[in-house]
């Protein structure tokens, strides 16, 4: 009888211990999905970045002086005329990129995993560039109207992509892209016009106005009396009385008339008139690198 008994009175210690389990794993389930989400979510990175003026028109260096290796697909300039300025590219100390702002506050925001976002730095800033007249809504509502020419003579703010010819007249700027997927692309009004890169899928003409950016085509590149703040690249490019801060590409001839290439230039042969210099080197002595090295 007291062996009965003594087993009957294992039960009641053998429940208060379970239930203490339980209560702990449940416990412990608990804290993981109130904690785990913060706990997973992945570190902003430790970066020091500076902000100066640069050297190109309306535009700052944004540099990273000290820190890791910051990843361009993770992180936005709100602010800037091109928020993925840093995009399909990483910085590291020492490596800058030229921004330009549009507001008075420059914010440089990284996004994590988990939908966590972070401003890791903040700038307070002058603008150069003009204020906009219009922005994208304008341009949709051309395309949405069938315009066979997208034709700017005001301050637009907005990356210009459109199936048709561009075009910038008197009194034109665009603040961000313009790419003429099936078109030509001219530009004409004598003022700073483009803060961002030019490409069409057939021909670029810029006459008597700056690009601060590339330039590149698919068909014949032919700049007159401009400054462009990049580098030119197309079948056929013809540079006249004009400065290119970077270099030129071409699959056939260059020809430069007194032109200052800051850079080189990569083309199978260059024709040089009125003493153009590639690279600080005169250009009759200059020998044209290998497209392909590009």
């Amino acid at each position: 009888m007291r062996s009965r008994r003594a087993r009957r009175g294992l039960s009641p210690v053998i429940g208060t211990v379970l239930l203490v389990a339980i209560a702990v794993l449940l416990a412990s389930a608990a804290a993981y999905v109130a904690f785990g989400a913060t706990e997973e979510r992945e570190p902003a990175p430790e970066v020091t970045m500076d902000l100066e003026p640069g050297e190109r028109p309306a535009a700052y260096e944004l540099e990273l002086t000290n820190g890791e290796r910051l990843d361009g697909e993770k992180v936005a300039l709100r602010g800037a005329a091109d928020e993925n300025a840093l995009r399909n590219r990483d910085l590291l100390a020492g490596d800058s990129v030229a921004v330009f702002p549009v507001r008075e506050r420059l914010q440089l925001v990284w996004f994590g995993e988990h939908g966590s976002s972070y401003v890791l730095r903040e700038f307070e800033v002058e603008p150069g560039v003009p204020e906009a007249d219009r922005t994208c809504p304008w341009l949709e509502g051309e395309k949405a109207d069938g315009a066979s020419t997208i034709t700017i003579d005001f301050v637009l703010e907005c990356d210009v992509v459109a199936q048709v010819d561009i075009t910038l007249e008197t009194g034109g700027v665009v603040v961000g892209s313009i790419d003429s997927r099936n078109g030509n692309v001219d530009i004409d009004n004598g003022d700073l016009t483009v803060y961002g890169p030019v490409a069409a899928d057939q021909s670029v003409d810029i006459d008597d106005a700056n690009v601060v950016g590339s330039v590149s085509a698919d068909d014949d590149i032919a700049v007159d009396g401009a400054e462009i703040w990049g580098d030119v690249r197309g079948p056929d490019v013809d540079v006249d009385t004009a400065t290119v801060q970077g270099s030129v590409r071409s699959a056939n001839q260059v020809d430069l008339d007194g032109v200052t290439v800051t850079g080189h230039v990569y083309a199978p042969s260059v024709s040089c008139s009125d003493s153009p210099t590639i690279d600080g080197e005169p250009c009759s002595s200059y020998a044209p690198k290998d497209p392909s090295d590009y």
